[in-house]
Order: structure tokens, then C-alpha cells, then sequence
């Protein structure tokens, strides 16, 4: 490690009590993905510790988000905003830095603060991704303090809907993505510190179907049971799960039905998609289509798809494998090995992939546990992961520097 990096990384060292106070803030506060006013106390919160380094702060409001309700209905619900902050924009080398604001846990669970428990941090989102966006800051900060910055300009898009698959936010990440050099993504490593590397897409998909109501004792025979026609098709779907491929097609839930002295009329199934590769999407459109099509009319009841892949799959090709290589590089300089590995999981790096800008999405704290009420993030990684993005970003000038 050379001298500027040296003193690139070295404040750090003393910013981790700050990194805990500024992460038990922010995940004391609920933003479940459909808690608008959470999300936006959380920006609030984020705008304000941003604020020093930042020369444009910005809101971004998103058209309504469509659901489907357990009767079939097409609902429209507000969402929150994005945030978006810009710092040096006409600086030679642009990087963007994403990360969500929003978490798994609403309103109503049980799991709504934090607490240390030895050298852990346990609470809603330390990990998942509130814990990650205060290293984002701080690895900034310390950017911004040194010779570094001049070369280094940064938009940082916080969006309000990633664990619901970005389906407002993603048409941003991808304007973004085609305007920068590099991506820097701030969910959690695994615990032992390594990334994620290869990623599937994901897709989420409701089927409304519709029969036909009789009473189950005057006229069963009568009737169109929407229920058993879900069901049918459900088993189909799963049935297009590949192992071979690594298509999976995961039928999550049914909703529907209601008195068992009623043939019921209304079923909705819910479901996932995962894919490996982006040429794997069309043929399995075509194919669920075609179960719902055929099963629907061998139960003479109506069905019709909802949704969209959301995820596109982010190969490890060429341009991220060498850029793993500095990640691992920085590591090295530091003492830590660096490794990642394939996941079947998504997060907003697969749409920056998809756009064509080369991505690391695993930059943030080192945690584990996530989604769940166990979650934790490793408190000693606060300033191990700021010290490894600030390397990275330093090391960027020469690693964009066209080839002789």
C-alpha cells in the first residue's frame, strides 16, 4: 500500500463509533417497503448525514405501484420517493453507489429495533442495507478528504423499492448505470466477508383465476372451482423447475376461496421465476403461458398473468471478473482475503449489470441472517468495509485508464 492510500484509509480507523450511533438511527425507524412515511423519515435521516459531501441533493417521486389483491383486483398504491445525491458531476470518472432505504419488516412485525449483542449489531436492516449505506458515507468522506477526489465524481441513487424487486426505481438505475464507469452496490456480504458474484434473475407473477360460484350441495356439478383449478396449474408450473437449467419456479402462495359450502369462483396464485441466463427468459414465459392457457381450459375456468421479470441475470463475465480483481487486490493491500461466489439471490446490481456497467454488489457490512428476525451485521466490519471501498474507488482512475 502506498503512502496516499495509506492516508486515504487511516481516518477511518476512528469513524466506527460514529458508523454504530449513525446505523442504530437510521434502523430505528421502520421502512417497510410499503411504509411511505418510514421510507421517507429514513431519507430524511440520509439526507442530512449526506449533506456535507454532496453538491446536489435531490427527490425523485415514482408513479403508483400496481398490486393484485386477493380477489384478483389491480390495485394502485403510492410509493416513496428515491434519493438522489451527486457529488462532483463534470469529474472524469463517474461511479454510482445504490443502495435501497427500504426493508423487509413493516409496520406491524415484531422486530422493530436494534441492540448490540457482543460484537454484533441485531436489529431490522443493520445488514439489509442501512449498516451498508453508512459505510457508503463514510468511504465517501473519506474520498472527499484527499488527493483522490478531483479524478472522482459519484451519483448515489437510494431507492425506496428493492425488496419488492424495484419495480418503480429500476427504470432509474438503469438511466444511471448508462451514464457511469462502475457500480458499487451496498448489500451485505456474507459473514465471513465473501461477495456475491454471479446472480440469477428473478421474476414475481400473480395468476387471477376466475371460475364460476354455485352452492356446493343444490348444484356442485354447476360450478367452475377456481381453487382446484389454482392448484392444478400451480403444479404445473412447478413442474418447469429445472435443475439441469437452474430454472425454478417457486408457487408461493394461493389466495382465494371462502365458505367450503361454496364452489369458489376466485383464486390467485403467486409465484417467482429464477433464471440463469438472460437467452432462458422468453422460453419461460412461453412455457408458463402455456400451462395457464391449457390447464385454465381444461378446468373451464378464465386465467390471466400478472408481473414481469424484474432481475435480469448478472453473469460473471470479463469486465466484472477483472473488476472483482481490484476488489481482491484492495483486500490484499489490507490483509483480507476476498471471495465470491455464485447466488441464486438479486439485488438492484443485476439491473446495472443488465445495462451494461461493470458492478460489485456486495460492499456493505458483513452480516448474515437477513430477511428474518435474527438478522445481524459484524460491527468490526463497519470500518474494514469503508476502508475496502475507498481503496477500490481510489484504485478506479488507473483501472479505466484505456490500454495502451
Amino acid at each position: 500500500m502506498n503512502e496516499q492510500q495509506r492516508q486515504l484509509i487511516e481516518p477511518i480507523n476512528a469513524w466506527q463509533d460514529a458508523m454504530l450511533k449513525h446505523t442504530l438511527q437510521a434502523c430505528n425507524i421502520n421502512s417497510g417497503s410499503y411504509n411511505r412515511e418510514g421510507i421517507a423519515d429514513v431519507i430524511t435521516y440520509f439526507d442530512q448525514l449526506f449533506a456535507d459531501i454532496c453538491d446536489q441533493q435531490q427527490r425523485i417521486t415514482l408513479p403508483p405501484l400496481q398490486s393484485i389483491n386477493n380477489q384478483g383486483d389491480v390495485l394502485e398504491q403510492h410509493t416513496a420517493e428515491v434519493a438522489l445525491y451527486h457529488i462532483r458531476p463534470e469529474a472524469p470518472i463517474q461511479i454510482l453507489c445504490t443502495g435501497h432505504t427500504d426493508t423487509v419488516f413493516s409496520k406491524e412485525s415484531a422486530f422493530q429495533t436494534c441492540w448490540q449483542e457482543g460484537d454484533r449489531l441485531r436489529g431490522p436492516g443493520v445488514a439489509d442495507m442501512k449498516g451498508g449505506l453508512v459505510v457508503l458515507y463514510h468511504a465517501l468522506k473519506a474520498i472527499h478528504q484527499s488527493p483522490f477526489a478531483e479524478q472522482l465524481g459519484f451519483t448515489i441513487l437510494l431507492s425506496p423499492d428493492e425488496e419488492i424487486g424495484s419495480p418503480r426505481s429500476a427504470e432509474h438505475l438503469v438511466h444511471w448505470a448508462k451514464k457511469c464507469d462502475i457500480g458499487m452496490v451496498y448489500e451485505p456480504s456474507l459473514e465471513d466477508g465473501t461477495l456475491a458474484g454471479a446472480r440469477k434473475g428473478s421474476g414475481n407473477f400473480d395468476v387471477v383465476v376466475q371460475g364460476k360460484a354455485t352452492h356446493a350441495g343444490r348444484d356442485f356439478f354447476g360450478g367452475r372451482n377456481a381453487i382446484v383449478a389454482a392448484a392444478n396449474i400451480s403444479q404445473q408450473l412447478a413442474a418447469l423447475s429445472n435443475k439441469e437449467t437452474g430454472i425454478t419456479v417457486n408457487i408461493g402462495r394461493i389466495d382465494g376461496g371462502g365458505p367450503v359450502n361454496v364452489v369458489p369462483d376466485n383464486a390467485v396464485i403467486r409465484f417467482n421465476v429464477r433464471i440463469e441466463q438472460p437467452e432462458q427468459q422468453q422460453p419461460i414465459l412461453e412455457a408458463i403461458q402455456a400451462v395457464i392457457q391449457n390447464t385454465a381450459a381444461q378446468n373451464a375456468v378464465t386465467a390471466e398473468l400478472h408481473g414481469r421479470f424484474g432481475r435480469p441475470p448478472k453473469p460473471m463475465d470479463a469486465k466484472h471478473q477483472a473488476l472483482f480483481e481490484q476488489l481482491k487486490h484492495c483486500g490484499e493491500l489490507m490483509g483480507i482475503p476476498i471471495g465470491w461466489r455464485s447466488t441464486g439471490g438479486c439485488c438492484e446490481g443485476n439491473n446495472l449489470a443488465a445495462a451494461g456497467l461493470p458492478t460489485i454488489d456486495t460492499l456493505g457490512v458483513r452480516g448474515g441472517a437477513i430477511h428474518s428476525e435474527d438478522e445481524f451485521m459484524c460491527i468490526d466490519s463497519f470500518v474494514e468495509r469503508a476502508q475496502l471501498s475507498a481503496l477500490l474507488m481510489s484504485r478506479m482512475p488507473d483501472f479505466l485508464k484505456p490500454k495502451a
